[in-house]
């Protein structure tokens, strides 16, 4: 019985992982954001329990879900809840020529997307996990 319970909590409520490059960018930003700030990126980041990865490989977005809608704790969220690019991130696979600009957004006071100029998915491949990253904070969030 326990162990249906188990592959019925899997296929309702699977686990939520960032991929090694989704973490790659979101250390970038955060080692980029005031302490006060930074704390909050790492708290909206737990809370996440849903991701959307496009078919073609241009946005991810994150939501926290409860009760099938959309809803971020306000007390993790930054108190600017206009939308706006928070950072831009530049990715150089280190092993081949490949690279990849990651556009990172802020909705309602929270982290909310990236979106890539070329599919993740490509660089990914061609990277091999292997990649330096660099980070331009465009808005603070506070």
């Amino acid at each position: 019985m326990s162990s249906l319970i188990g592959l019925l909590k899997k296929l309702f409520f699977p686990e939520v992982a960032f991929s090694q490059l989704e973490t790659a960018i979101f250390n970038a930003v955060q080692l980029q954001l005031s302490p006060e700030d930074a704390e909050l990126w790492g708290k909206q980041l737990q809370a996440i329990n849903k991701i959307h990865r496009s078919p073609d490989g241009r946005h991810v977005n994150w939501w926290v879900m409860r009760n099938g809608k959309p809803d971020f704790p306000r007390d993790i969220c930054y108190a600017r809840t206009d939308e706006f690019k928070i950072a831009v991130v530049d990715l150089n696979a280190k092993q081949a020529k490949a690279k990849l600009r990651a556009r990172v957004w802020c909705v309602n006071g929270h982290v909310f997307s990236i979106e890539f100029k070329t599919p993740f998915t490509v660089f990914e491949k061609e990277a091999q996990g292997e990649w330096e990253v660099s980070c331009h904070i465009l808005s603070h969030p506070s």
